[in-house]
This record gives structure tokens, C-alpha cells and sequence, in this order.
């Protein structure tokens, strides 16, 4: 190699390594590692169910099935305004929580059912007081009731719960996996500092 070829070799790296920049990584996920668990009473093993196929091949799965007895409470994974406290056929009666940070917090096919009553419950049975459009709520929070409404009637008790980041459904099992050892060390040792009720 040659004197000039040398010099062009050491400024070429050179000027490579002064315009690196550090590879840029996923900072809005970052929200996501101090969720609440989004079921207290949960009495059975939940798993990975976001992207299944449902709806006889129809659609996939956007969220994770949490079952527990009905009118167990559900509460906000995180803190944020009360988006939509509404109904419909196939989800039944639902809330959405915006974060205010991109992220949008979906609980549906809560409770419709009062005692020996099947599906003569509304509103009062599904959403928690002083849970309506517009009111702040912190994580950990009761905001709805575990059920069965919409196209989940005669399933087990469940929410189907899902985070929406920017408008599009985001698989969070990971963190919500998570929060649930956060809430299992909370149970088996409640005097441990820095640990998350919820």
C-alpha cells in the first residue's frame, strides 16, 4: 500500500468513526416495563394468545385472554384518562385508557351478569364507580369487572386485554408476563420494597 492509499485508508475510518451513532432502540417500550398486572383474583394460568387465529380463520388475536372468577376486578395497567367506556356486540362492554404517550390500554367483555341473572347486568356491572369518559385513573386502579359479555358469552370469565401503541395492536406479553412475577414476589413477600402491587 502506498503512501497516498494509506492516507486515504486512515481518513475514510476516520471519518467513519466520527460520524457513528449509537444504533437508536425502542425508547417507547420503555412505558411498558412498570405495568400493573391487569387482573387481581386471576385463578388459572394465562398464556401467549396474541396473533392466534380466531374467528374460524378470520382474524388474529390482538390481545391476551386473562381469565379469573367473574366480577373479579380489573384494573388500569398504568395511569391515564378514561378514553371509552362503551358497548358492542361482539366485545361486549369495554374501557379504553389513553396513556398520553402514544400508548392506548383496551379492557374488554366485562361483566354483564348480576347474580342468578345472566346477561340483566349493564354499565353498573361493568364498570367501576366513578370510572366515566374523561376521569383519571393511576395504575393499579379498579376500573371494570371480569365477564363474559359480547361474543365471549359462554367462554370462561376473562378480559380481553391489549395495549395499542400509535393505533395498532402491540403484543406485550413479555411485559405483561412481567408485571405478573412483579405481583406473585408482591403476594408471597409483601415487605419487600420497590415491589408493584399490581
Amino acid at each position: 500500500m502506498n503512501k497516498r492509499h494509506f492516507i486515504l485508508y486512515i481518513t475514510i475510518l476516520l471519518t467513519g468513526v466520527l460520524n457513528y451513532q449509537e444504533p437508536a432502540f425502542s425508547s417507547h417500550t420503555k412505558f411498558l416495563e412498570t405495568l400493573s398486572f391487569p387482573v387481581i383474583e386471576i385463578n388459572s394460568h394465562f398464556y401467549d394468545d396474541w396473533g392466534e387465529i380466531r374467528g374460524n380463520g378470520a382474524r388474529a388475536h390482538e390481545g391476551i385472554d386473562i381469565r379469573a372468577p367473574k366480577g373479579s376486578p380489573i384494573v388500569a395497567v398504568a395511569d391515564g384518562r378514561v378514553n371509552t367506556l362503551a358497548y358492542s356486540e361482539a366485545s361486549g362492554y369495554y374501557i379504553a385508557i389513553d396513556h398520553g404517550n402514544g400508548w392506548l390500554s383496551l379492557y374488554v367483555h366485562l361483566n354483564d351478569d348480576i347474580s342468578g341473572n345472566d346477561n340483566l347486568g349493564g354499565p353498573e356491572t361493568a364498570f367501576a364507580e366513578k370510572i366515566y369518559v374523561g376521569a383519571s385513573v393511576i395504575g393499579g386502579q379498579t376500573i371494570g369487572f371480569i365477564g363474559d359479555s359480547g361474543n365471549a358469552e359462554g367462554t370462561v370469565p376473562h378480559v380481553h386485554f391489549e395495549m395499542r401503541y400509535q393505533g395498532s395492536s402491540y403484543d406485550v406479553y413479555p411485559w405483561i408476563l412481567d408485571a405478573w412475577k412483579r405481583f406473585e414476589n408482591y403476594i408471597y413477600f409483601p415487605k419487600k420494597i420497590n415491589l408493584r402491587l399490581f
